[in-house]
């Protein structure tokens, strides 16, 4: 079952304004760098060798209506960390892997959508219900957001290889950074 935050994340809040709101809890709780603002540095040292992200000075993250739309299909609030990759970098690869990321238009052509991936991986019975599909690889792991448990807006990532999960990382940035630093592991 899909457990949700006692926040809605339907409301009619702006989901950029609840994201720099959360961005600054996390600055000031990290003294004044944010875990956001390492996870910026490591993705611009390794833009070169590992990481193909969108540019953060374009405009290539998902407008509020598709974030909510993709909400909706989902069943469930999207972490804060997963938000704050969107918008800053629209989507990309790490080591040619993949981050589903939020198409401007869901259609059976938008294949590294996370919510088209989801939808797929849920009913072909390959994750739980509960489960969003962030990326996948040629190894046939499958590494997914685990929406029945939540900590400080965040879910846990593991890989799913088969059935049996196994745990990856604490967040989506935790996800990206160890995708990052530690691509074999």
């Amino acid at each position: 079952m899909v457990m949700r935050s006692t926040k809605s994340w339907s409301s009619s809040c702006a989901i950029s304004d609840l994201v720099s709101q959360l961005l600054e809890t996390t600055r000031c709780e990290l003294g004044g760098v944010s875990m956001f603002d390492e996870l910026k540095t490591l993705i611009a040292e390794h833009a070169d060798e590992a990481v193909e992200f969108g540019d953060p000075n374009s405009d290539l993250g998902p407008t509020e209506e598709r974030i909510h739309e993709t909400q909706e299909l989902l069943g469930c609030r999207l972490p804060t960390s997963y938000l704050w990759f969107v918008q800053n970098y629209g989507g990309g690869e790490i080591y040619g892997e993949e981050i589903y990321s939020i198409y401007p238009v869901l259609s059976e052509t938008a294949v590294g959508d996370i919510g088209y991936q989801t939808r797929w991986f849920r009913e072909k019975g390959l994750v739980e219900p509960s489960d969003i599909v962030i990326s996948s690889n040629d190894f046939g792991e499958v590494f997914c957001l685990d929406t029945s448990t939540s900590e400080n807006d965040e879910y846990p990532v593991f890989i799913r290889a088969g059935q049996a999960p196994k745990a990856y990382a604490k967040n989506f940035a935790d996800f990206l950074r160890k995708r990052i630093e530690e691509p074999s592991g």
